[in-house]
C-alpha cells in the first residue's frame, strides 16, 4: 500500500458537499471545513459581555482549489 493523505478511508463513497465560494460538489473527506459566522467586534460595545454573548457558527465546506485561493490552507 502506498502513503495515504488526510482522512481518506480504505473503499465506499464519501458524502459530496458543496463548496461554498463556488458551489462545485467536492467529497466531504477532501473539502476544508470553513466556520461562518456573524462578524461583531464586541469590544466596541459598551456593556456587553462577551462571555454572555451567544454568536451562532455555521460549519461549511470549500473545495481545495477555492481553500488555497484564499489561503484556508
Amino acid at each position: 500500500m502506498g502513503k495515504k493523505w488526510g482522512l481518506y478511508h480504505v473503499g465506499g463513497r464519501s458524502q459530496p458537499v458543496s463548496c461554498v465560494y463556488c458551489g462545485r460538489m467536492t467529497p466531504k473527506v477532501k473539502a476544508v471545513p470553513v466556520m461562518k459566522g456573524p462578524r461583531i467586534n464586541l469590544r466596541n460595545i459598551p456593556g456587553i459581555d462577551r462571555r454572555r454573548v451567544f454568536l451562532p457558527q455555521q460549519k461549511e465546506y470549500a473545495c481545495i482549489s477555492c481553500a488555497k485561493h484564499r489561503r484556508l490552507i
